[in-house]
């Protein structure tokens, strides 16, 4: 008995695996479709919002919306530090900005 259309389709039919399971959305598509819920409910009823509740929602929203900033060191404060590490230990001021 050869392996053909026929015999495939019956072979198939015998099979115990079952039908194909199709994927529904996944936890991060549904946690996607969440947000955007969420945040469309926020930009109808802002005017409901109290200022305290629209600050902390602005603040809280910027630390995923805006890249965090390094802190920079000017060429003086680097002159001044390497200036403080030269001195003794004991000849230094308690207030090294001085």
């Amino acid at each position: 008995m050869p392996f053909d259309p026929n015999s495939a389709k019956k072979a198939g039919k015998k099979s115990k695996r079952g039908p194909a399971k199709k994927e529904g959305p996944s936890i991060k598509e549904k946690m996607e479709m969440l947000y955007e819920k969420v945040l469309d409910d926020l930009l109808v009823n802002q005017e409901k919002l109290t200022k305290t509740e629209r600050v902390k929602l602005f603040v809280t929203l910027s630390n995923y919306i805006f890249p965090k900033t390094k802190s920079v060191r000017d060429q003086f404060t680097i002159k001044q530090l390497k200036k403080i590490d030269k001195q003794g230990f004991m000849d230094r001021d308690p207030d090294p900005t001085k």
